[in-house]
């Protein structure tokens, strides 16, 4: 409960309705708040949210931290594109397919990382990972306009580049800030089945590994802090780390790393702890590839993965995410979720844990997960659509237009839905609903009296008496409250002006309340912010408000 709504219900507790008359001069207690269930997430929980189609072969997701909440969607083909409150804008913010040096994509090439300055807002730097028209590696330097709403190619200025002509695959591809400021970059093992070149136990090479780097910003290439391993390597012992990231809370990183035949796995490393070893060629997942050059008894070097899965039901190549760590999913936070590119499957594992919890089928062709700077996670499908990914307590709102709405009425415990796990958020609300929703929004004190004489057999009686002693509502009619019948749109604007004593204003907003008997209601309620109506100048007084709008009306109102 937020202090606004504290605020309130210390104050609305005192108010008493001149237009309600006690019908009985009894005490009726209130029904039980209903209180959420504890955050845990649960098998088949997570789920997906579509945000936007039309996208062409996406393989990432990031932001940029500047505080716009744009989400910055790569295209494999060379371009950037960006998406915003939840639509996909016009135009490129990035198109390096002119860059010197060239450009190749197709396969397991392309565009295939992009990773923000941590000061992007001031400075404007950022950092693309793709191969070049040889298929070399190669991690480049651009800088974006004034005004941040594009980067130019004439910008290009090459950091490091790394041989990788000989074979088209296992590029790696993930790019990362660490929260020690370094540039991470996550190298694959130069291609080929079995590590042919034997890259992924080689110190003196930059493939098979996870780099760390302190880029310029002056086009002068980048400088090697002190490192585990010789110069920029970090870690040793991937066989193509295609996805990783950091948990914004411990620090810890996660990698995915795509597996040869049988295992995919995931490691975590704790924070700033690298110098590690993570086995290919000598291991795949926990289990031994190759024994030529390898310590084949143990204490091994070697560092296991936390989780894998194997090549069963279409499983093939796993795609890392990230920990939840936002604030609007509860049940969501401390899980890090992945995914598999083929079968399109869905895992989360704790963040301190190390199972593999099942979640879902998909139908997408996974290839990342994102952070948005909220903490919220979106997922790419190569098919060209970009996804939320959520973990909804109830199984009915994934695609309600006021997921967040339901989600924070939710965890305030002023709902635990409609029954069966469900929260109905297209039914109609009723009027005695609407009396509990508020009351325990409102935290209103027991009444001391039985306002109606019609709401006898509601299980909403007591809720509908504290509105009344608040004064938020006169009924009906003489004695009575209709507890049954729908709102509607008009009605709820009078209940809400009445529970946050908004002012009246002169403004009139929208044309179709004229003559309305809640039109100056209507106005306030506009005037305050909490709604701009139906469409233009409509506010469609007489609908019935659904259970979804009723929860964006709450929240606008008291959060």
């Amino acid at each position: 409960m937020t202090m606004r709504s504290l605020t309130l219900a210390m104050v609305l507790g005192y108010v008493v309705s001149a237009m309600a008359s006690p019908a009985l001069a009894r005490s009726i207690p209130a029904e039980p708040d209903p209180q959420p269930m504890p955050a845990a997430i649960s098998a088949g929980q997570i789920d997906i949210q579509l945000v936007v189609t039309g996208l062409i072969k996406p393989v990432g997701v990031v932001n940029a931290g500047d505080g716009t909440q744009r989400l910055f969607v790569i295209e494999q083909g060379g371009t950037v594109r960006v998406v915003a409150n939840g639509k996909l804008q016009s135009g490129i913010f990035l198109d390096i397919r002119s860059v010197s040096g060239g450009f190749t994509s197709g396969g397991e090439r392309g565009l295939l990382g992009l990773a923000f300055h941590p000061n992007f807002e001031s400075n404007r730097k950022l950092f693309a990972y793709f191969t070049n028209g040889g298929g070399d590696i190669v991690i480049a330097e651009f800088t974006a306009n004034a005004a941040r709403t594009s980067a130019s190619a004439s910008t290009y200025d090459p950091i490091l580049s790394i041989e990788h002509s000989a074979r088209t695959n296992h590029n790696g591809g993930q790019l990362l800030f660490g929260p020690d400021g370094y540039l991470y970059i996550f190298t694959g093992d130069g291609g080929g089945g079995g590590d042919p070149d034997e890259n992924g136990q080689n110190q003196a090479t930059l493939l098979g590994k996870v780099l760390r780097i302190a880029p310029n910003l002056s086009g002068a290439g980048y400088t090697t802090p002190s490192n585990p391993y010789p110069g920029a390597v970090w870690d040793i012992g991937l066989r193509n780390p295609w996805r990783a990231s950091f948990d914004r809370g411990t620090g810890s990183l996660w990698i995915a790393d795509v597996g040869q035949g049988t295992y995919e796995e995931i490691n975590r490393e704790p924070a700033a702890s690298g110098g590690r070893n993570y086995g290919w060629d000598c291991r795949e997942g926990k289990h031994p590839f190759e024994s030529s050059g390898c310590d084949t008894t143990p204490p091994w070097p070697y560092t296991d993965p936390i989780a894998e899965y194997t090549h069963v039901n279409g499983n093939c190549s796993v795609t890392g995410g990230y920990v939840y760590r936002g604030s609007i999913q509860q049940d969501f936070v401390g899980q890090y979720v992945l995914g598999d590119y083929c079968s399109g499957r869905i895992w989360t594992i704790s963040a301190n844990g190390s199972s593999l919890l099942f979640h879902r089928d998909t139908n997408a062709l996974i290839t990342s997960f994102g952070e948005a700077e909220n903490g919220e996670i979106y997922m790419t499908d190569h098919g060209g659509s970009l996804y939320r990914v959520v973990a909804s307590p109830f199984s009915d709102i994934t695609n309600s237009g006021f997921y967040n709405e339901i989600l924070w009425l939710y965890y305030e415990g002023i709902t635990g839905g409609c029954g069966g796990g469900r929260f109905c958020p297209t039914g109609s609300v009723t009027r005695e609903q609407m009396a509990s929703f508020l009351a325990r929004a409102l935290r209103l004190p027991v009444a001391t009296r039985d306002y109606f004489t019609d709401d006898e057999t509601s299980i909403h009686e007591g809720d509908i008496n504290r509105v009344a002693q608040a004064g938020i509502t006169g009924g009906c009619d003489a004695n009575r409250y209709c507890p049954r019948s729908p709102v509607t749109r008009a009605q709820m604007a009078s209940f809400l002006a009445r529970a946050l004593k908004l002012a009246p204003t002169s403004t009139d907003y929208f044309d179709d309340d004229d003559g309305n008997i809640h039109e100056n209601q209507i106005n306030a309620l506009a005037r305050s912010g909490i709604t701009g109506g139906c469409g233009t100048r409509a506010y469609c007084p007489n609908a019935n408000v659904t259970r979804g709008q009723m929860a964006a009306f709450l929240k606008r109102a008291l959060d």
